[in-house]
């Protein structure tokens, strides 16, 4: 509601940048997330999430944010990149961080305000303890397998059926391809659906463009946003804000921001 009453002034010289990417062949692998995306609050959201596969790479990101990649990398669509140019990475109402793995490296692309973040960890971040439990998914033979990570317990249960070792999120190094992942406290659920070829841009003008970061430093910069107030945002962004001696107004401009996001790493 404070957004609708603002009148803001901001000067953005737009150059011209060619973006055009070229569509390339992945083995596509597509999963239901259901999740809590607010802290404290029983609401619960269901969005597509896409595992791309490609030569010995993958890239894990939400139905929303492909089509953003993928809109904004077409040269069709020059005039309607605005909000890529002011905020890197863009923004949906989907998921917005992308996870690339790669070798040995699993890069992590996110967003704190303005910033386009990356962060680099090993494909064994996650220790896993298998366990003998077998069962069945959708007509697969699957195994189940436990971790802590990220301040979350996770059941998993993977399966030698599919020949690849991967699955949704940061889940790798497995025996075996995930087709489903589960946090104990029920704020995360990975399911597997259906697999398929596609085409799709894989490069990102933004992924060459991100500040390489350490968790630590994407945990306080977090810290940092939060505790900023929307009115020190806008300044960030160049947006002048007039709210016309409204205090009311003036006061909730003024107050911290907060981050309700239930991050599914609890960094």
């Amino acid at each position: 509601m404070i957004r609708k009453k603002i009148i803001c002034l901001s000067f953005l010289i737009i150059p011209f940048i060619s973006w055009s990417q070229e569509f390339k062949e992945v083995m596509r692998y597509e999963y239901k997330m259901t999740f809590k995306p607010i802290v404290g609050s029983d609401i619960v959201k269901n969005e597509n999430v896409y595992l791309d596969v490609w030569d010995n790479s993958s890239r894990f990101a939400s139905e929303e944010r492909v089509k953003f990649i993928e809109f904004v990398s077409d040269e069709k669509n020059a005039l309607f990149r605005r909000e890529s140019i002011q905020a890197p990475g863009g923004k949906t109402s989907g998921q917005n961080w992308v996870i690339q793995k790669e070798k040995r490296s699993v890069y992590y692309y996110s967003r704190v305000g303005s910033s386009f973040l990356k962060t680099v960890e090993s494909l064994n971040i996650i220790t896993w303890d298998i366990s003998s439990e077998i069962s069945d998914y959708e007509g697969m033979k699957v195994q189940k397998a436990m971790a802590d990570f990220g301040g979350r317990s996770w059941t998993v249960w993977f399966t030698q059926d599919i020949p690849l070792i991967d699955g949704p999120y940061k889940f790798k190094n497995l025996p075996g391809f995930v087709v489903k992942a589960e946090s104990a406290d029920g704020d995360y659920l990975f399911e597997f659906a259906k697999s398929e070829k596609v085409q799709t841009v894989l490069k990102y003008h933004n992924y060459e463009t991100a500040t390489v970061i350490s968790v630590s430093e994407l945990k306080k910069l977090r810290e940092i946003a939060a505790n900023k107030s929307l009115k020190q945002t806008f300044a960030e962004q160049g947006v002048k804000v007039l709210t016309y001696d409204d205090l009311n107004l003036e006061q909730q401009l003024n107050k911290k921001q907060g981050d309700p996001d239930n991050y599914i790493e609890r960094l």
